[in-house]
Order: C-alpha cells, then sequence, then structure tokens
C-alpha cells in the first residue's frame, strides 16, 4: 500500500463515527460493497482510507449515514476530517502530541500567524492540517478541537486522567458547580487543561478572573490554546502546588479541584507551610494536603468543591487528625460520595468536599449525601447543593460535627445513612420472602434426598483418554476462537470460563447461518480446565465460546451421553494432570473417561442431578437462614416489629 499525499486518512473507527454507525457496519460494508474503496495507506489488520474517496462513498450511498440531529453531523464530519490528517501524522508524532500540534495550528490560524514544521512533521502535512481547519467555521472551531482532543483521550486511555480531557463526567460535575460565578476569581489548583474551567465559563460562569494551576507544562499549554480559541482571558501558572505554592496571596470565590491521588508528600517541605494550619499529611498521601490549600486561598465567604479518592474519609492517623481540625474548625459544608463509573481511568468511586467557613447558624452539622447508586450525578449535585427540597430523591442526612469529629472522624456518607434508609414495610417483606424460602427448601430437601439411589455400575468400565476418544472418532474437540474472530452478531453469545463454572449459560435467539462453525449445536459439552475441570452441556446451542473453553461434540451418542461425559470430566482422578506455576491447568487431551454402558451413563447422572438438586436445596435453606438473621438484626436495631398481635395471638 502507498500514502497519499494529497488527503487525510482514515481507519474503519473514524468511518464509522463520521457516518454515525457501529464499526461493524462499516465491516460489512468493506465485505458487501463493491464499490467500497480501497486502502490506501495502514496495514493489512489496520487499513487506512483515502478521506475524499470516503466522503465521495458516503455521498453516492446517503442511506448509510445515520440520520442526526442538526449541526451534529457537520461537527463529526469535521472531527473525522481532522482525525483523518492526525493519521497522517502517525509514525512522525506521538498520540500524546496530536492535541498540542492540532491546538496550536487552529490557534495560529484564528489569530492570523503562519503554522510551521518543526521536529518530525513535514511542512505539507502542517498545510494540510492547516486546510482542514479554515473549513471548518470559526465559531465551531474550539468544538471541532476538542472533539479531537477527547479522541486522543480515549486513545490514551489510563494515562489521559494524568491530566484530564475533554468529556470528563467529574469536570463536568465541577463546572455545573462553578456555573452560577458572577464575579470574583474562580480558580482550579490542578487545572489540567483547563476543562473544568473552561466549561464552567460555558455554561454562564462569569468571573473577573480565571486562575489554573499545573505541574505539567504541555498541559498548561493546552489550558491556554483552549481558553485562546475561546476569548477567554486564562492565567496559568506551571508549578507542584504541594512543593511550593505559586500565589500564597491569591484568594478565590469559587475554587474547583481533581487533583490526583495518592501523590506523596516531601515531609521536609510541609513543616513551616503556613497552609498546614489543621495538622501535617502523612508521607504516603498528600490527598489531605490538597483540602487545605484550597481552604487557605479560599476568599471570606468563598465555596471550595474538592474530589478526592474515599479513603481521604476514613483513614486513621494524621488525616482523622486533619478531618478533625477541619470538621470543629467548621470548614466542612458537605460530602458527597459518587458513583464508580466517574473516571475511566480508575474504578475507585471519588468523594466530593464541599469546604467553606460555615455560618454561624449552620455550624452544627454536614451534610452527608450518598450518591453511589445515581447514574448521572454531575448533573444533580448541583441541585442537592442549593434546592433542600430535591435531597429527597438521594439518601442522606444532616449528621452534628460532634458525632461526625468523634472517634475516627469518619465522614463516609454510607456509614450515617443506616438510619433513614431502614424501610419498615420492605424489612417484614424480607422476612416473609426468607421465611418462605426457608420453608419451601426445608421442606423439600428430605424429599430430595430420599430419591437418591445408588447407580448399579456393573464391573469395572474401560477408561479412555479424551485423545484416544478423538483418535477413535468419538468425539471431536475445538478450543475457543480468539475474541476477535467471528461475526460481531456472536457478540451477545459468547460463553466464557465464567459461565461455564456457575453453569449458567445466557439464552439465545435461534441462529440463522453459522458459515465458519465457530457457534455451538445442541448437547455440546463446554469444558474449562484452568484451576480445576469444570463442565457443563449447552443444550440450546447457539453459543460463541471463548477464552480458555474447549468445545467438545460427540459424533455417537448412541455409545456417549453428553451429561455423563460433563459429570465425568470433572472427576478428581484428573487432578494429578495439573501443571503449571502460578495457574494450575489440566491438559485436555490427558483427561481420563470412563466409558460404562450407555445405560449406566445415564443412571449415574440421573443420580448425580438428584445430588446437586439437593445441594441447590440446601444452599437455599442456608442463604435463606442467613437473610432472616440480618432482617431480624436490623429490626432490633431500628425499633421494627415483624409481628403483630390479633385476638387469636401473634400473627404475621
Amino acid at each position: 500500500m502507498t500514502t497519499p499525499t494529497h488527503d487525510g486518512l482514515l481507519a474503519p473507527s473514524d468511518i464509522a463515527d463520521l457516518a454515525g454507525v457501529s464499526r461493524a457496519a462499516v465491516s460489512n460494508w468493506r465485505k458487501r460493497m463493491k464499490d467500497f474503496p480501497q486502502p490506501t495507506g495502514g496495514s493489512a489488520s489496520k487499513p487506512l482510507f483515502a478521506a475524499t474517496e470516503i466522503e465521495a462513498w458516503l455521498s453516492a450511498h446517503p442511506e448509510k449515514r445515520k440520520p442526526d440531529a442538526d449541526g451534529v453531523a457537520d461537527v463529526r464530519a469535521w472531527e473525522s476530517h481532522l482525525w483523518g490528517v492526525a493519521n497522517m501524522f502517525r509514525g512522525h508524532v506521538d498520540v500524546h502530541d496530536f492535541g498540542e500540534l492540532f491546538l496550536r495550528t487552529a490557534v495560529e490560524l484564528a489569530e492570523g500567524r503562519p503554522s510551521l514544521a518543526s521536529h518530525h512533521v513535514n511542512q505539507r502535512s502542517v498545510d494540510e492540517l492547516r486546510r482542514v481547519l479554515e473549513s471548518i467555521p470559526r465559531e465551531d472551531l474550539p468544538r471541532a478541537i476538542d472533539g479531537l482532543l477527547e479522541r486522543t483521550s480515549r486513545a490514551l486511555g489510563k494515562a489521559a486522567g494524568e491530566t484530564g480531557f475533554v468529556g470528563s463526567r467529574t469536570s463536568a460535575l465541577l463546572a455545573s458547580l462553578a456555573a452560577t460565578v458572577d464575579g470574583g476569581t474562580l480558580y482550579d489548583p490542578a487545572c489540567g487543561i483547563g476543562v473544568a474551567l473552561l466549561q464552567a465559563r460555558g455554561l454562564g460562569a462569569t468571573p473577573d478572573r480565571i486562575v489554573g494551576h499545573e505541574i505539567n507544562a504541555a498541559a498548561a499549554e493546552i489550558a491556554l490554546g483552549r481558553a485562546a480559541l475561546r476569548g477567554v482571558d486564562l492565567e496559568v501558572r506551571v508549578g507542584d502546588v504541594l512543593r511550593d505554592d505559586p500565589d500564597p496571596g491569591l484568594r478565590a470565590n469559587v475554587i474547583i479541584a481533581e487533583p490526583p491521588y495518592g501523590l506523596r508528600v516531601d515531609r521536609d517541605t510541609t513543616l513551616l507551610d503556613p497552609r498546614l494550619r489543621f495538622g501535617i499529611p502523612p508521607r504516603s498521601s498528600g490527598d489531605s494536603y490538597w483540602l487545605q490549600h484550597v481552604v487557605a486561598h479560599l476568599a471570606p465567604g468563598g465555596v471550595g468543591y474538592v474530589l478526592t479518592s474515599p479513603g481521604v474519609l476514613f483513614r486513621s492517623g494524621a488525616e482523622a487528625g486533619i478531618r478533625r481540625n477541619l470538621l470543629l474548625g467548621g470548614w466542612v459544608r458537605a460530602i458527597v460520595a459518587l458513583t464508580g463509573k466517574m473516571l475511566p481511568q480508575t474504578s475507585i468511586a471519588p468523594v466530593m468536599w464541599v469546604l467553606g467557613e460555615s455560618k454561624a447558624s449552620a455550624r452544627g452539622s454536614v451534610l452527608l449525601i450518598d450518591a453511589s447508586k445515581v447514574e448521572t450525578p454531575e448533573g444533580e449535585v448541583a441541585g442537592w447543593l442549593t434546592d433542600e427540597a430535591s435531597l429527597v430523591d438521594v439518601p442522606h442526612a444532616y449528621v452534628p460535627i460532634d458525632e461526625l469529629a468523634a472517634g475516627n472522624a469518619d465522614l463516609s456518607p454510607a456509614r450515617w445513612m443506616l438510619a433513614d434508609e431502614i424501610d419498615s414495610a420492605q424489612l417484614i417483606a424480607d422476612f416473609d420472602r426468607a421465611a418462605a424460602q426457608l420453608l419451601h427448601a426445608s421442606t423439600a430437601l428430605p424429599t430430595a434426598a430420599q430419591r437418591l439411589e445408588a447407580p448399579g455400575i456393573a464391573g469395572e468400565p474401560p477408561v479412555l483418554t479424551i485423545a484416544s476418544l478423538v483418535d477413535a472418532g468419538a468425539i471431536e474437540v475445538a478450543p475457543a476462537r480468539p475474541p476477535r474472530q467471528g461475526s460481531p452478531a456472536f457478540e451477545d453469545r459468547r460463553v466464557d470460563s465464567t459461565a461455564v463454572r456457575t453453569r449458567e449459560l445466557a439464552p439465545v435467539t435461534a441462529i440463522v447461518a453459522d458459515d465458519h462453525d465457530v457457534l455451538t449445536r445442541p448437547g455440546d459439552v463446554l469444558l474449562t480446565t484452568v484451576d480445576r475441570v469444570r463442565a457443563v452441556v449447552d443444550e440450546e446451542g447457539g453459543h460463541f465460546p471463548v477464552g480458555s473453553i474447549s468445545r467438545i461434540r460427540i459424533a455417537d451418542r448412541a455409545k456417549l451421553d453428553p451429561h455423563y461425559l460433563a459429570d465425568v470430566l470433572a472427576g478428581e482422578w484428573n487432578l494429578r494432570f495439573a501443571s503449571g506455576t502460578t495457574i494450575q491447568r489440566v491438559p485436555v487431551r490427558e483427561i481420563e473417561i470412563p466409558v460404562p454402558s450407555l445405560e449406566d451413563q445415564r443412571a449415574i447422572h440421573n443420580t448425580i442431578s438428584k445430588a446437586r438438586e439437593a445441594k441447590q436445596l440446601a444452599r437455599q435453606a442456608s442463604e435463606a437462614a442467613d437473610s432472616l438473621t440480618t432482617v431480624i438484626l436490623n429490626a432490633v436495631r431500628h425499633g421494627v416489629t415483624l409481628t403483630s398481635t390479633t385476638p387469636e395471638g401473634p400473627a404475621r
């Protein structure tokens, strides 16, 4: 393949974004549409297509584009054009530098300055980039560049979380809280590329001054460039905020901050730091340092919103002392526990501190909100903090400061929600349900146990290995296909080791076509040998085994029953074949299978099924008893009566 010198290049994912369809749809076009353009760059596994050819093809096939809202399709096209030019820089410019390069060129264009090549970038590519940028209306240029920055962030994955990224849910939350700023100073001590600050400005914030501090010089440059495109006067100073306060005299009316979690602290720089009047943070984590930095820079009546890891709410030692001092000083207004889906670079569920010197009338308590189960808190937190009536939709509590400051000064909202969250009617319903489940299981269990009978086994059966059964043509064994193979239509049909271990295969619809024979058929046995051997019969078929799963298909069911085979594969004698240092595996071909008569096989499986039924009933009885215990203890704790008294005596 040759790379064209006159146009941008689009990957299949870019084409999908441009048309507003899935990547699978683009794959189908390539296979089925004879006039679909051929790749002009990239490789066989990662093809690239000329942007002009793709645009011409989509124009010739307007039905392939997904209908979209007014204006959105244009923005999507601009973003794809930019990404198409970005593909021309691959191999010459690191993905980390895409955003800075494109943003710098956009600013040069907006300010009427020339764009010159530098480092490994040739002038022709820069000219092509500038030509695409010139085709975008000036008022839409910031949005188009942000679209490219967002895609770059997705490509970088976790690395993008270090300096923030366009489209961040946490930045949207902070921006919504700062949107009502009118005059004064808006400050972010860890501003990254300026997402939250500029988004707040876009939502209506009108501060007299916007200030950001950032340790990463490249991120600071991007923040300034994004501000320049928007005509926003943003002050950004580069420096390590924890090591050396960049502006000790700064006082802000609103401070928003999403600092990195768990930065280590150099104790030598903290002993005489005037910001740390509530306590010296532990060396292992500077999270509580950021809280004190925000408090130190609040103007009278100002408020700070700081996102931290949840550990800052409950860790003992120095951090407990800092929490207590902040509480007793009247600086903690509210704590909001957020959902774990807020940050793509980590599964940690963030918490938000609302800091500010409380009014004398409000110093007696702190508002704690548990939004850990709220899907989109970024759109609701601002309402909770300003409209008390809206709190009815979220677990919350006003907890006296004296109670919070006692002991370890634990501020975890969930710890203080219990009393408000108990529903008496629900407790009674849970008791009735658990009691009924226990009665059913305990009643059915003796009957199931009595039905167990030892199967009759006539002599010692022949013992064959999987390998010998394969060689004899009795069975076929096939390993799982790699997840990338097979049609995208099989996505919901995947079966992995977890499904086999739990013996729970998701129901699937009937198969129209399976040209490559990658799906199971009714009666196939699915097997995993990681750690121990487990197997299950796929009764319906139509599943797509992945990962460590092997599929066994019986050629002659007059000699081998699939249910018996699934049972006997897990025989403990096969564990002696396990090998591996960290993860033990049993070689599939070495597994030994006793092969009695088909009648005996079915009798053996029948007895094992009854034993499994008894085991399930015993488990249900155990779980129901545990549930009853939990309900009774909660009822005692909250004074809920689980029985009522009638003239005939106690009743439910």
